[in-house]
């Protein structure tokens, strides 16, 4: 009977024709309809809090940068990580909010360092990481976190749409900067979301892309839309990462933190934070949120495995969009080239490929472009 509903709503929603100028519309609605089929498929099941996954969890030595660590998701995994002797190194744009949240809600102000980063501008990312390369030996946890949400259309400082740059661009610049102080066995997480899975691009977008499909010009821009270009962005970067660092010991895992929960990310236009409002007795609790970042955190469970996107802590596949690892690499040559144009050091854009030289052992695969229109016909 549920089957019949799920197939009957996806087949009227594909067959209503919505005009441009309801693109918003659409994409709530495809939200919406997503999380309806949620609720019904997890009816009569609790799903697990964060404080659950840490229950045997035991951090000591350990260190793992979050950034937005003051608030929301990121400020719950910052308690539940403190709070199993890991030194958590706070990375906000608001350090004064982060002190609050190490005095008050993690209550170990021994365990917490807080370093201001504004996400927004490339030069104060390449600050903050100077400054954790020059305190920190050692990072074994990253967690990618931090993110914007129905902004209205602007540029940065560096001349980037602010969501993309934002939620991608300097979360990858800022990892390729610290990426030489992980830890062999690291672990780095990049948060996601299930709105990647309704970006459509056209056949010759993919391939060769640009700037213009990431960083979004004005007359093409909504905040939804944005932001799932955003989201999308991570799933290739972890996908490049889990090729590039094969066979290394550091894994890369994206996770979904769940539908419609209610944090500060939906604050930025009414309309936005009303619909939450209305969703969130139906919704995750933020430690329920928190439970599947952290469990791709900490979970042995899953040493030696990597590349994968999880929700509600297991393991399911991204869009077939996002699979796609030629793609993949063609978005981070894409993304060297965009802080390249900004006369960033190239020796930090370089680092990833410098890092993989040191082993020699690594089996990668080829990757043989003529196979490529093949890839893209089915």
């Amino acid at each position: 009977m549920y089957r019949f509903l799920f197939h009957r709503t996806s087949y009227i929603y594909n067959r209503v024709e919505i005009q441009y100028a309801f693109t918003t519309t659409k994409s709530l609605y495809h939200n919406y309809v997503d999380f309806i089929r949620e609720i019904i498929q997890n009816m009569g099941i609790l799903q697990p809090t964060s404080n659950e996954i840490m229950k045997d969890i035991d951090l000591t030595n350990k260190t793992c940068l979050i950034t937005g660590a003051n608030s929301g998701i990121g400020q719950e995994m910052t308690r539940c990580l403190s709070s199993k002797n890991c030194t958590v190194i706070m990375a906000c744009r608001n350090t004064y909010a982060a002190d609050i949240v190490a005095r008050t809600v993690c209550k170990r102000t021994d365990r917490l360092k807080v370093y201001e980063i504004n996400l927004s501008s490339l030069s104060s990312v390449k600050k903050c990481s100077d400054e954790i390369l020059r305190d920190i030996p050692k990072l074994d946890i990253v967690i990618l976190n931090a993110a914007v949400f129905g902004l209205p259309w602007t540029l940065t400082e560096d001349s980037f749409e602010t969501t993309f740059q934002v939620n991608y661009l300097s979360h990858a610049y800022l990892l390729m900067n610290i990426e030489k102080i992980l830890a062999p066995d690291a672990r780095v997480i990049i948060v996601s979301s299930d709105s990647h899975r309704y970006v459509n691009w056209p056949f010759f977008h993919k391939l060769s892309p640009t700037k213009e499909m990431v960083s979004l010009p004005k007359h093409e821009y909504t905040s939804i839309k944005a932001y799932n270009i955003s989201k999308l962005c991570g799933i290739f970067f972890m996908h490049y990462l889990g090729y590039r660092w094969l066979n290394t010991g550091k894994l890369v895992f994206c996770a979904n933190p769940g539908t419609f929960v209610k944090t500060r990310l939906c604050t930025n236009w009414w309309p936005y934070e009303t619909l939450y409002n209305i969703m969130k007795p139906f919704s995750k609790t933020i430690s329920q949120a928190a439970s599947t970042p952290l469990y791709c955190a900490v979970a042995p469970e899953l040493n030696g495995m990597t590349d994968q996107y999880y929700k509600n802590l297991q393991r399911c596949d991204e869009s077939e969009l996002a699979q796609d690892l030629h793609l993949s690499f063609r978005f981070y040559d894409l993304t060297r080239e965009l802080l390249l144009e900004q006369a960033i050091s190239r020796d930090s854009v370089t680092v990833l490929e410098e890092k993989a030289e040191e082993y020699p052992q690594q089996a990668k695969e080829t990757i043989d472009d003529s196979t490529l229109v093949a890839n893209y016909s089915g």
